[in-house]
């Protein structure tokens, strides 16, 4: 077995694009993020700029077609930027597929792991949670991740300071996912039909958006529900109208005044 310890970076590559409710289908690119023998890079953190940063405690994997497990690369340098370089072991094989986050499990078949059922909220970096992202690499050269899920951009205006927020999408949307790697088929195994979002102290304004993001399974939502609770005040609640489209790979924008819930 090859232990050779080896550095490597990985540079993601997250469109900047928000695809409103009412907006034509907007394709993704093929792939979310390069990486290279010396470039490697996951989830994590999301600036207000929507670009995705790293964090200190990023971690991924690479599993080898030579190896029974999977090897764990930590975060070497680069946290708080798009490009990172990540250290480990590497496994066995000539063919191999990396993925994030490293607690996610890949059998070289398929790709399982968790959304999360309750985030935290801090400003001014959003914290994206998990991300899952998964690419196939040979020598772990020009290896390109991709994430088989999207990202609702939730942008919210209003007034005073919010405590938490609960998306309601009326079918699983946190809990284990299974993703074929063969054709990229999402699927939700049980898990709940809300996500609960921490916001402690967060406040909103009437003059600008302030985003919020979760990490959904792709497809067509239309039972989304979303409840608001201030840090003072009467609980909101809004309930979507429209059918609102998540594509893997995608931010998908969604405009709430909170004023008008009034």
């Amino acid at each position: 077995m090859d232990m050779k310890r080896i550095l490597f970076t990985l540079l993601v590559l997250l469109p900047l694009i928000s695809c409103k409710k009412d907006d034509p289908a907007i394709e993704p690119e093929k792939d979310l993020a390069f990486v290279s023998i010396e470039a490697f890079q996951t989830k994590t953190q999301i600036g207000t700029n929507a670009v995705p940063i790293w964090s200190m405690d990023d971690k991924i994997a690479v599993f080898g077609d030579g190896s029974d497990s999977p090897s764990e690369f930590t975060l070497r340098s680069g946290a708080g930027y798009t490009t990172a370089s990540f250290e480990g072991v590497k496994p066995a094989g000539e063919n191999f597929i990396v993925y994030h986050p490293s607690t996610a499990k890949c059998d070289g078949i398929t790709f399982r792991g968790i959304l999360e059922t309750q985030l935290s909220h801090s400003a001014p970096s959003q914290l994206l949670g998990m991300l899952p992202l998964w690419g196939r690499a040979r020598e772990l050269e020009n290896v390109r991740v991709s994430s088989p899920c999207g990202i609702l951009q939730l942008n919210l205006k209003g007034k005073g300071k919010l405590k938490s927020i609960v998306l309601d999408a009326g079918k699983p949307i946190s809990g284990e996912f299974l993703c074929s790697l063969a054709d990229s088929l999402f699927a939700m195994i049980g898990g709940a039909n809300i996500i609960l979002m921490d916001v402690p102290e967060t406040e909103l304004f009437t003059s600008e958006t302030t985003p919020f993001y979760f990490v959904l399974p792709p497809g067509e939502y239309e039972d989304l529900r979303l409840t608001f609770t201030p840090a003072e005040g009467e609980v909101l609640y809004y309930t979507l109208e429209d059918i609102i489209t998540v594509k893997a790979g995608l931010f998908s924008a969604l405009d709430i005044n909170l004023n008008d819930l009034l």
